[in-house]
């Protein structure tokens, strides 16, 4: 879909005249900045196969506004609808008001932004939108299969495929509820007055709320493994929970789990990156240096348990 095409739908659907579009971002999705009389809208250009979980997105953005929770503003079409299927019936166009801010860095103010997310969590507990329900398969068998099908080394494969394994009876008896699947800072974004919002809920689901948070508070290095990274990130946990706890809780249990979760989301990344981007997108020697990042992971993490308990 060229920009002018673009340009002529947005036109015909929403009640405003935009004279341009500049593109942002290609990934999954497209995103754009679209102008009109100077002011300027964020779209979204979503390819058709990403439809279902585009349209659970933008009910739970309207459900959050609804909420007066500080989230992007969807633009309604002329005829009252949140989004608009594209006339190529290859993709659906999704209007925002646009917000004006920046990324926060890592550790800014991690008790406002834990107080934040626990608001999502507490929030959403009530939202009827319909989540996919993620479990092993996605967290940790999407990964097993897709190194399966490279033909990876079958004594590699198989020790990814355990630590998997353990990883996830871990787990498995966790709290669910409403995760967001995808929340870094990369996903907030703090205006100029300070105030802070989260985006992109296109990877929402019924899953582990813990998820988030652990995502949220990672400061490990993801490609090159480094023993202080723990250290960082359980620190970063500590200061996020001051403010997540004045929505929502977490159990002994679930702050026992942080240090499976974070390993657990090497597994969920890497399975992601792969489908989105193909098989080509890593060589073997990547995959060896994923798995051994996780088995120093683990030894570190065994031995801070050993430690806890002596």
């Amino acid at each position: 879909m060229t920009t002018s095409d673009i340009i002529v739908q947005l036109n015909h659907f929403y009640p405003l005249k935009f004279s341009s579009v500049e593109l942002l971002r290609e990934g999954g999705s497209s995103t754009y900045c679209a102008w009109c009389d100077n002011k300027k809208y964020f779209l979204k250009v979503i390819p058709f196969a990403f439809g279902d979980s585009a349209k659970q997105s933008i009910d739970i953005l309207l459900y959050l506004e609804k909420n007066r929770f500080p989230s992007p503003s969807v633009i309604k079409t002329n005829s009252g609808q949140a989004y608009v299927e594209g006339q190529d019936k290859e993709n659906i166009l999704v209007l925002f008001d646009h917000l004006e801010g920046e990324e926060p860095e890592a550790d800014d103010n991690l008790e406002l932004t834990g107080e934040l997310i626990g608001k999502l969590h507490y929030l959403m507990g009530a939202c009827k939108v319909s989540l996919p329900e993620h479990n092993k398969e996605y967290f940790i068998d999407r990964y097993i299969h897709l190194l399966k099908q490279m033909d990876y080394q079958e004594d590699k494969l198989n020790k990814f495929r355990e630590y998997g394994d353990y990883l996830w009876s871990r787990v498995e008896n966790l709290p669910r509820g409403f995760c967001h699947g995808d929340l870094h800072p990369g996903n907030l974004l703090k205006t100029s007055k300070g105030n802070y919002y989260i985006l992109d809920f296109d990877t929402a689901s019924y899953a582990f709320p813990l998820y988030d948070c652990v995502l949220f508070c990672n400061r490990t290095n993801y490609f090159d493994y480094e023993e202080e990274g723990l250290l960082r990130s359980k620190k970063a946990f500590q200061s996020f929970l001051k403010g997540y706890s004045r929505y929502s809780i977490l159990s002994a249990e679930e702050i026992n789990s942080f240090n499976d979760l974070l390993a657990i989301y090497h597994y969920q990344l890497q399975a992601t990156i792969i489908e989105i981007y193909g098989k080509n997108c890593v060589d073997e020697d990547f995959l060896d240096r994923q798995l051994d990042w996780l088995m120093r992971w683990r030894k570190q993490c065994e031995r801070e348990e050993k430690s806890a308990i002596n």
